[in-house]
């Protein structure tokens, strides 16, 4: 058994968000009282984690530069 802090702690989870997943029954706890009692850490996330954009895939960090460079003078 653990506490709600202790769960979201070991899952990587906030505390709101592991008693959300109590209250929707996706995680196996017992309320008592006030307090929630979570009763095991069988949790698998349903969703994909969010995708990130080219820019933020690039290595550095950065956009990618444009395929056109220009220069001072041109034309």
């Amino acid at each position: 058994m653990y506490s709600v802090s202790e769960a979201a702690a070991k899952l990587g989870l906030t505390d709101r968000h592991v008693r959300f997943l109590l209250g929707k029954g996706e995680m196996r706890g017992t309320k008592l009282g006030h307090d929630w009692v979570v009763l095991n850490l069988d949790y698998k996330r349903k969703r994909r984690p969010k995708r990130r954009g080219k820019s933020e895939a690039s290595q550095d960090g950065f956009r990618q530069k444009p395929d056109e460079i220009w220069t001072e003078g041109g034309l």
